[in-house]
């Protein structure tokens, strides 16, 4: 990673010049300290990529630079070098989490390779974090249109089963109309977010490799077995598994999958030993279950038991408060897939969106849109479905044609999904693979099959993207054309509000003469473009500004440089209603009036289920009592907040068997340091123990997550995340199974004997 930004700490003058002049040549951009303080202060300062430091540096340690680093950046790799090499220093420095630990003299030719190693390790783990971050953000129920009562109603019960992380779920509805989104919404709002989610349709493969796909199969269980394979459930353990088209399952799959969603185990095709996984499983299907039970398609014990946690999505035309909210929003994405700006609809093709019955639902309405985009089109005409376009096609003696009649539909289907095979197999219900089949055998070529149907359009009008003219931000708005400066203005503001961006200021304004004329009050306006904010106001406690106030009591409508467009820094919102020095507030904060953070880390500003707007999750008994005394010394004059002493006076007070693991042989440095709240988070979480994490997570934040692949049970079947414990009793298996995380008698704080096989297995 040549022009990375290393810093280099070491209290000899000589070498950090040295190392610097080694490294600038290397490409690489460094900066220097002399002192502990002083490299802290540089990391808070110009953020590098990795910290090379000494581990004597005169008054402080290069340990003491790694802990604070740990603490306030945990991503950020350390490097220690010593001249007094030895394996105690050695072992303690990987424990606290350093990236990598080398002796002087440096050779320079594997410092670099080490560099390059440790800083290509931290880019992975960065771009994994970001991609599971965006993943989250893309399937998240602020991202479903829910502008329908019936809509937020699904949505609503969709959130309260998220917050569970058990719990089999059946979404009903017709083909379309949004279930697979909102499964993969459940899917990462809910503590299983971490782990995979992985999907399956039961209409898109073969009955006779379903089997193998959802279990997996053995060496040898068939002709071409020729390696063991994982199937979806052992692959998705610890996550969620999504059956598509349930109702469509084969019936000798069906008491298979009962046994899954009972005992949470099967067995591999041709295996002879249970295998136990935890998933969730969420199934769909736009199928009549209930007349499938009454006609003996579907086994009825199978449909009582995912039947259990029921949300129905209505159909397009059932909800049509949803067609245009979804339709701008469908615009923009298709808009930015083909890398082109988001045109405005004129209003006629509006009207005939939403007077449109779209059998096809939300799918239907994405291609249709999709299709006027790269045909460049203004008016909405519906396709026709597949079946009333595929004409029968009589054969000799008046039958029919069923080859003629397959063509067809392919031919439709092509032309409907713009070329893309994919699209196609979907409109089919057959695999892309199947498509491609029946393209070879009718001598079709989906580009020409496009090419047909744009020279069909070719008489439509010159579209918005035509070499006319592009649609430019608040054509066509009148609004935006009578008050054009200062419109312009606004939106070259910072962080500006998205319909500002995009000119569409009669959105929210009904006057061209009257700025403050509003096409519906302020709230109702903001609410029905932030539906999540509506469901909030059903929470049981809520902040009376929220209540009672407009939106711009907090939030700035055009544009704001902070974060969710706030007129001011949350800290400083909330100072306008609450000064930290009241009596009240001190007392309810237990004497502190000076706060470091933000007050949206504690509170959430509009509703919740918990008493003083307090974040969900699981309260610590002693925060969720209030009893902050128990922790907290009363703040002094200055207002900070002052603890006892940690952990003999906090943590230890309530949980007394901990002060005795210390005096055990072998302790964990985390826990012999006191710093409990390096894993542990004092206030609230969702996650047990109030573990800031998961287990693995936590304990992979000091020690590399590549030890997982070089651990000696690498591979073994328990080694997977999320097994049960064999041991331990409806726990899961991880680090904790073999690893006491705070102290113990034996190497490697190991709670069994080394070799002990015996404890899981008979002899």
């Amino acid at each position: 990673m040549k022009g990375a930004r290393i810093l280099i700490v070491d209290d000899e003058e000589l070498i950090r010049w040295s190392l610097s002049e080694e490294l600038a040549a290397a490409g690489y951009k460094t900066a220097s300290a002399g002192t502990a303080e002083e490299a802290l202060a540089l990391i808070e300062k110009d953020c590098p990529d990795l910290v090379l430091t000494d581990l004597r540096l005169g008054g402080k340690t290069g340990i003491d630079v790694l802990k604070g680093v740990r603490k306030d950046h945990p991503a950020l790799p350390v490097i220690l070098m010593t001249a007094f090499a030895d394996l105690s220093s050695a072992i303690e420095s990987l424990r606290e989490g350093a990236a990598d630990y080398i002796a002087k003299p440096l050779q320079l030719g594997g410092l670099k390779i080490t560099l390059e190693r440790v800083l290509e390790t931290a880019e992975l783990r960065t771009r994994l974090a970001d991609a599971h971050r965006k993943r989250r953000e893309k399937y998240n129920f602020d991202s479903i249109v829910s502008a329908s009562p019936s809509m937020k109603e699904a949505v609503e019960m969709a959130r309260k089963i998220a917050l569970s992380p058990q719990g089999n779920v059946l979404i009903l509805g017709d083909s379309g109309c949004g279930k697979d989104r909102l499964a993969r919404a459940i899917h990462y709002e809910s503590t299983r977010a971490h782990r995979p989610i992985l999907e399956v349709s039961a209409t898109a493969i073969p009955e006779h490799l379903l089997e193998s796909e959802l279990f997996g199969y053995e060496k040898g269980a068939f002709t071409g077995a020729q390696a063991r394979k994982k199937g979806i459930f052992e692959s998705a353990d610890g996550g969620t598994v999504f059956l598509n088209e349930i109702g469509h399952m084969p019936a000798s799959l069906q008491s298979k999958i009962l046994r899954v969603l009972e005992d949470k185990t099967f067995m591999r095709v041709g295996g002879t030993e249970d295998v136990t996984v935890d998933v969730r499983v969420i199934a769909a299907t736009n199928e009549d279950l209930e007349k499938a039970v009454a006609e003996g398609r579907f086994r009825t014990d199978l449909y009582y038991r995912i039947n259990v946690l029921t949300i129905r999505l209505k159909p397009l035309r059932e909800r049509r408060e949803d067609i245009l909210p979804l339709a701008d929003r469908l615009l923009g994405r298709v808009a930015r897939e083909l890398g082109r700006p988001k045109p405005a609809f004129p209003q006629a093709t509006l009207d005939a969106f939403a007077a449109y019955d779209w059998p096809g639902n939300v799918r239907e309405l994405r291609n249709a849109i999709e299709r006027m985009m790269i045909l460049g089109e203004t008016e909405f005409r519906p396709q026709s479905p597949p079946a009333a376009a595929a004409k029968p096609v009589a054969a000799e003696g008046g039958g029919l044609d069923l080859e003629a009649m397959e063509k067809t539909m392919i031919q439709e289907a092509l032309a409907r999904s713009a070329g893309n095979q994919q699209k196609a197999a979907q409109l089919l219900g057959i695999g892309r693979d199947a498509l491609r089949r029946r393209l070879e055998k009718f001598g079709l070529k989906a580009a020409a099959v496009l090419a047909l149907a744009v020279l069909g359009a070719a008489g439509a009008s010159a579209g918005w993207f035509g070499p006319a003219k592009k649609a430019a931000p608040g054509e066509g708005d009148a609004f935006f054309a009578a008050n054009k400066e200062d419109a312009a203005e606004l939106m070259k503001g910072e962080g500006v509000h998205k319909p500002v961006a995009e000119g569409k200021c009669a959105a929210c304004h009904a006057d061209p003469k009257d700025p403050k004329a509003l096409v519906k009050e302020y709230k109702p306006l903001c609410l029905s473009c932030h539906p999540a904010r509506e469901a909030s106001l059903k929470k049981p406690v809520l902040h009376s500004p929220f209540v009672d106030g407009d939106c711009s009591t907090c939030h700035a409508p055009h544009g704001s440089k902070e974060g969710k467009l706030l007129t001011q820094p949350a800290k400083e919102l909330c100072a306008n209603c609450h000064m930290a020095g009241d009596e009240a507030l001190k007392k309810a904060h237990f004497g502190v009036s000076e706060f470091s953070g933000s007050c949206l880390a504690c509170h959430e500003p509009h509703g919740t289920e918990h008493p003083k707007l307090i974040a969900g999750g699981k309260p610590h008994v002693p925060f969720g009592s209030r009893s902050c005394e128990m922790c907290h010394a009363p703040s002094g004059a200055d207002g900070k907040a002052a603890l006892k002493e940690t952990p003999e006076k906090t943590c230890f007070t309530c949980h007394s068997d901990f002060r005795k693991k210390g005096e055990l042989a072998v302790v964990h440095a985390p826990f012999a340091g006191g710093d409990c709240v390096s894993c542990h988070d004092p206030h609230t979480r969702r996650h047990t123990a109030l573990m800031k994490d998961s287990f693995d997570a936590v304990c992979f934040t000091c020690h590399e997550a590549g030890l997982k692949n070089n651990h000696p049970i690498a591979g073994h079947s328990t080694s997977k995340e999320g097994k049960a414990d064999p041991r331990r009793k409806d726990k899961e298996f991880n680090c904790a199974s073999c690893h006491d995380p705070h102290a113990g008698k034996d190497a490697k704080l190991l709670t069994f004997k080394p070799g002990a096989c015996e404890v899981c297995h008979d002899k």
